[in-house]
Parts: structure tokens; sequence; C-alpha cells
């Protein structure tokens, strides 16, 4: 695994304690799109937010209405960890 793989694959499972820090209840397996990409811990950390989440979509991971998601336009839609993936890997803390 190159070291872009590495940062992708580190960034997904970030994305996975992210959403479930951030999400509609404390521990909740769904996030709004908008509450995501506006908190503070979420802008710093990810280098492409919108293409982590394709990435995370396309491996199965999470799921969303669409191809791609804008700030603005798509604030309002939910961001879910797909099943599979939900007890995967203990959450730690974020940067």
């Amino acid at each position: 695994m190159d070291d872009h793989e590495k940062r992708v694959e580190d960034e997904i499972q970030q994305l996975l304690v992210d959403i479930r820090r951030i999400g509609e209840e404390p521990g909740s397996p769904r996030v709004k799109f908008g509450e995501l990409f506006d908190d503070d811990d979420v802008q710093q950390y990810y280098e492409a937010l919108v293409g982590t989440l394709k990435s995370a979509k396309k491996r199965g991971v999470i799921d969303f209405k669409g191809q791609m998601l804008l700030k603005g336009m798509h604030d309002d839609v939910v961001i879910s960890i797909k099943q599979s993936h939900e007890e995967s890997k203990s959450p730690s803390p974020s940067p």
C-alpha cells in the first residue's frame, strides 16, 4: 500500500469516528453533510472531505443520496455508515 492509499484508508477510518461523534445522537451512525462539513475538527483533518466521502461510498463503507455532495446545496443530505461497518474499529479521539 503506497502512502496515498494509506492516507485514504486512515481518512475513511477517521470519517467513521467523526460521523459517530457529530451524529444526530451521540454515537449515531448518521450525520447530515452540512453538520459534518462545518465541524472544526473535520475542517482541520481532511485534505478533501468530499473526496474522502466519495472514496468511502465507493468502498461500501458509507452511503448517501447522489454521487457528490456540495456545501449549501446538500447540507441536509444524510450520510450513514453501512451496517457491516458500524462495529469496525472502536472510536478514537479526533485529532
